[in-house]
């Protein structure tokens, strides 16, 4: 192993030596092959200096490239995601904010309009078993909710008030087969008694001589103290009369939309 390092810097010690010999002889002959040898030594030296800062360079350029695209990438995400909370926003929030506005401002003017005095509540339940027969409201005995209170929103006459507890107040609406409504045709004075079908209602003790006609708007008649007069209460959509039988049979579809109960008034005494 000694030997042949030996070896080796003995090959390089001769091998500069003859390189410097030559070297010199060139010289000693043509000077200025001496000088260009250096000048170029010189230039390629240099170079690589210059060629290393520019891949440096270029790596650096490269590196912020890299970042600038994630950047943006986040960007681009962050604003899609604000993009489609705002449709969201467009599409649900200020869609139900004009629809609010509009059903309040009915219910205002028909407040307005009213000559009993109304008491603003709001559906908070519906009973499971009687759904759209029964439901609950947000206020009870201690926002002077009493027994057997008239319900009613800007469509006509929903029910009344059967149960009252301090914040809630249970009401039966005119669906509910135990609903008995005194009313009259508008057409014809005709009295008769609503009652509840689940879906519909029908007139009671309305007379197979008396006319009654699809379309025949039926209202409160006032009769028996407990609803007052005149509220609206739905049209007639079938009627079936028999010569032989005393009474006719009419269905009544209200016009109040039950599927859509949300702001109602309570007629106080």
């Amino acid at each position: 192993m000694i030997k042949r390092a030996i070896s080796l810097k003995i090959f390089f010690l001769v091998g500069s030596l003859f390189l410097s010999s030559i070297l010199m002889l060139i010289s000693s002959y043509h000077s200025d092959v001496v000088v260009r040898i250096r000048e170029k030594s010189y230039v390629l030296i240099g170079s690589f200096p210059a060629a290393g800062f520019h891949v440096k360079s270029n790596i650096v350029k490269f590196i912020e490239n890299i970042r600038g695209s994630r950047r943006l990438r986040e960007e681009n995400k962050a604003l899609k995601d604000r993009l489609a909370q705002l449709v969201f926003q467009e599409k649900n929030y200020y869609q139900r904010m004009v629809s609010t506005n509009e059903r309040l401002e009915k219910m205002l003017e028909f407040q307005q309009k009213q000559p009993y005095e109304l008491l603003p509540v709001q559906v908070v339940a519906y009973a499971p078993r009687d759904y759209f027969k029964v439901f609950f409201l947000g206020k009870g005995k201690k926002e002077e909710i009493e027994k057997e209170m008239v319900v009613v929103n800007a469509q006509g006459l929903v029910g009344r008030v059967i149960e009252v507890y301090p914040h809630q107040a249970k009401v039966l609406t005119i669906l509910d087969e135990r609903s008995k409504v005194g009313v009259r045709n508008e057409r014809t004075r005709d009295v008769a008694i609503l009652q509840g079908m689940g879906k519909a209602c029908e007139l009671k003790y309305l007379l197979t001589k008396v006319s009654a006609e699809v379309e025949d708007e039926i209202v409160t008649s006032g009769l028996g103290g407990l609803f007052p007069q005149g509220i609206l209460v739905g049209r007639i959509s079938r009627v079936k009369k028999n010569p032989n039988r005393l009474f006719q049979e009419v269905e009544v579809v209200p016009s109040v939309d039950f599927g859509k109960l949300e702001e109602l008034f309570v007629i106080k005494k």
